[in-house]
């Protein structure tokens, strides 16, 4: 971690993009340092401003001579303070992450910090910790890394006021007050099922959720309330997704940040495209880029509709050609029939008949007129010399004498010179 924070190791020389110093919180570094002791005994202030500017005060920039290392501090901490002996670690470690929308500015980032230690000493004691760190040379600078050992004083008849440090203590009492007891299970080694277990009575055992997951997720709930209630209002705050299982599922900084950006991303798209002429922020990342997504998508959205219709026009149109040549086919047939069979009628009958028959074809032909002007208006040039195309492969087909097909078009005019040797000119 003392690697990591002097940018020695691998991946803090690969997120490093810019020369900026971390802002620290390390009381113990200083030459003003405080007593622990003296820290732990007194009477902390119930209202939060004054605990974040007595904090606040306690921020600097880091120096690159310091030698004082997290060890250091920690150690400083921990002195003349009792400690189990049975216990392997030496201190705790948390990321407190705050929402990217924080404006990073100097003051917005020392607040972080000091946010971020007072929560940490309010849920553990009340001194806690011993060391604290914000990046500022890395892509992401909204993340707290808190370092923390609780110190309290135990009272016992014996002894009297002992100072302890206890790392296990006040994580397992914020998770026992969040997550009460449950029954204890065991499994069957039979049935290879999770069953109660009972006591002498046959009433289940119970057990409290105070293990090592429920003490992590104390306190994300804790930092994700102080959160909602603090900053709510003007940030949008969203509590993780609850582990399922106990595989390792923290995030290296680049893949959240990768993650976080894509929520956003995906958030303002669907903005936008709910909301009835939004308005982009010309200076707002996220804003700039969802529109541009938007009009990318409208755009191929709209050439593969363009596509579709054109391939649909083309498809109705074969599909009308195709049936006006079977109703024409029928019409012939009907007509052919009926002038065949006039001999058997009187010659008024067959002159009524065929009177009726040329009236039909005229409103036949008159209807195909109609409806080929229709396609010479609506069709596009290109998309009409394909229909037509189409057409006269089919009528000439289907045309006995293999006449084509009277589009309407006037001849054009002879010149004057072919006039001029016209009879009567």
């Amino acid at each position: 971690m003392q690697e990591h924070e002097e940018r020695n190791d691998r991946a803090g020389m690969r997120r490093s993009i810019r020369d900026a110093r971390p802002y620290v919180y390390s009381p113990h570094a200083g030459p003003n340092a405080p007593d622990p002791s003296v820290e732990t005994a007194k009477e902390r202030s119930t209202d939060m401003g004054v605990r974040i500017d007595q904090i606040r005060s306690l921020i600097e920039e880091k120096p690159k001579d310091r030698k004082f290392t997290i060890i250091d501090a920690c150690a400083a901490h921990v002195a003349d303070a009792r400690k189990n002996a049975g216990a392997k670690k030496e201190f705790l470690h948390g990321f407190m992450q705050f929402p990217t929308d924080f404006k990073v500015t100097d003051h917005n980032q020392r607040m972080m910090l000091a946010i971020a230690v007072d929560l940490v000493n309010q849920t553990y004691g009340g001194n806690a910790v011993f060391h604290a760190r914000i990046d500022r040379d890395e892509k992401g600078q909204h993340g707290v890394d808190v370092f923390f050992a609780p110190r309290y004083e135990k009272h016992t008849a014996s002894k009297g006021t002992e100072q302890w440090i206890s790392l296990s203590k006040f994580s397992k009492e914020n998770a026992r007050a969040r997550y009460g007891q449950r029954r204890k299970e065991v499994k069957n080694k039979k049935t290879n099922k999770f069953e109660p277990v009972l006591d002498r009575d046959g009433k289940p055992v119970m057990v409290w959720n105070d293990a090592a997951e429920f003490q992590g997720r104390a306190l994300q709930d804790a930092w994700f309330e102080h959160l909602k209630a603090n900053v709510g209002d003007k940030y949008q705050v969203e509590r993780g997704k609850e582990k399922k299982g106990r595989d390792p599922d923290r995030l290296s900084p680049e893949d959240y940040a990768a993650e976080q950006e894509q929520k956003k991303l995906l958030a303002e798209v669907e903005r936008q495209l709910q909301a009835e002429g939004p308005k982009v922020d010309p200076e707002d990342c996220h804003q700039r880029v969802a529109a541009k997504i938007i009009e990318k998508a409208s755009e191929q959205a709209l050439s593969e509709a363009r596509d579709f219709a054109r391939d649909a026009v083309k498809k109705d149109a074969e599909t009308f050609l195709a049936r006006a040549m079977e109703k024409a086919k029928a019409d012939a047939a009907a007509m052919t029939v009926t002038y065949l069979s006039s001999e058997a009628y009187e010659f008024t009958a067959m002159k009524r008949e065929n009177e009726r028959l040329s009236a039909d074809a005229k409103r036949q032909g008159g209807i195909a007129r109609l409806l080929l002007e229709v396609l010479k208006t609506v069709l596009p040039r290109q998309l009409m010399a394909t229909v037509r195309s189409v057409f006269d492969k089919k009528w000439a087909a289907a045309s006995p004498d293999g006449e084509p097909f009277d589009w309407g078009e006037k001849p054009k005019p002879k010149s004057i010179k072919d006039h001029s040797s016209a009879p009567g000119l």
